[in-house]
């Protein structure tokens, strides 16, 4: 009798993607070494996974992310002050041998921009695999479709597709929420975005600008969205007096303190964020406004608007534009169970205020 012998082979579960711009991505195995060209992807990240830093093996300007923030993940994660610094949030800037001496798995692009193409095909060359979250060909699709996306890549290239599913199916219900109680609301009330508010009166998201989405969806109409037509813009002082919007809305961080900008944020008291919206609405035209007046004149993150975080941006800006059709939506509420349900780290602070005493996060 002939004995057979079999030779235990590894099975390979290869994974494949198809990223925002429509290229197949295959890696071998979920990835566990990414290097990114923007450092806000650790907030994706530690909503998908219990330690975040861990994945990053090397990003670009991490100064970028909320130093309130930054120092809460160095709380729980000290390993975050040792990822190296490498590549460049924008493509001509970008050092190839730097990306490719720590080893990556992935490479992953937040938003693309044409020179992207060329250093994504040379990574590949090289056996590391990149992947874009996001595009402009995805531009009709609504925030909430863009977030659960982008999160649902994410997570299927680290293996972590349960959680990436469960937090874009929170995103999405969240949004319809909003829709669903705004479905009746004729009223468009006119914004002034105003983003670093205080450092320059008026920088403001374009017509282009997913900031201006989320306006649009909460029920609201930005002015600057009327003179900017791309990504952002720069408002005159006429323009904006002319426009004299029912509502402004600052856009602010921790570090704007050294500029006498909007202070908000991970770390800050919500005393010193409203107080800070206070001396920052007084100054310049700002408080020729009727919305400053009215007392309708509010604060929030910047990092809330630009992240996997922004339905809390979201939510803040119909609250503040029809809180009685809203009075039921709740951004602290839904920020509170983003902490218990999803992140790996709490997020403490004031990530939103208002003049006449808006809410603010725990």
């Amino acid at each position: 009798m002939t004995s057979l012998v079999f030779s235990a082979v590894p099975a390979r579960a290869e994974i494949v993607l198809r990223d925002a711009i429509g290229r197949e991505v295959r890696l071998e195995a979920p990835a566990r070494r990414i290097v990114t060209n923007e450092s806000l992807l650790l907030y994706s990240l530690a909503l998908l996974d219990p330690d975040p830093v861990a994945i990053i093996v090397g990003w670009a300007a991490p100064r970028r992310i909320d130093s309130g923030i930054y120092d809460a993940f160095r709380r729980r994660f000290p390993a975050i002050d040792v990822i190296p610094e490498v590549g460049s949030v924008v493509p001509a800037n970008v050092s190839l041998e730097a990306i490719l001496s720590t080893a990556p798995d992935l490479f992953v692009v937040s938003l693309w921009d044409p020179g992207w193409d060329m250093i994504a095909e040379q990574l590949g060359i090289m056996g590391v695999p990149v992947i874009f979250l996001d595009s402009p060909d995805r531009a009709g699709h609504g925030p909430a479709e863009a977030t659960a996306f982008s999160i649902g890549l994410l997570g299927n290239a680290i293996g972590r597709t349960d959680e990436a599913r469960a937090f874009g199916d929170f995103v999405t219900s969240r949004y319809r929420v909003v829709a669903d109680r705004l479905a009746t609301v004729t009223a468009r009330p006119t914004v002034l975005i105003d983003v670093h508010a205080g450092t320059l009166c008026c920088y403001t998201p374009g017509s282009g600008n997913r900031m201006t989405q989320y306006l649009e969806l909460a029920g609201g109409h930005s002015i600057g969205a009327d003179a900017a037509s791309g990504y952002d813009g720069q408002l005159g002082p006429e323009f904006v007096l002319q426009a004299n919007p029912d509502v402004y809305i600052g856009t602010g961080s921790p570090h704007l303190s050294m500029q006498g900008g909007l202070v908000i944020g991970g770390g800050i008291a919500a005393d010193t964020a409203q107080k800070s919206l206070r001396d920052v609405t007084s100054r310049n035209l700002l408080g020729s406004l009727s919305a400053v007046q009215n007392g309708r004149a509010f604060g929030i993150s910047h990092q809330l608007t630009i992240s996997a975080l922004n339905v809390l941006a979201f939510e803040c800006f119909a609250k503040w534009l029809h809180p009685e059709a809203l009075a039921e939506v709740d951004p602290e509420r839904t920020l509170a169970e983003i902490n218990e349900r999803f992140l790996a780290i709490k997020l403490e602070g004031t990530f939103w205020t208002g003049l006449g005493g808006a809410a603010s996060a725990p």
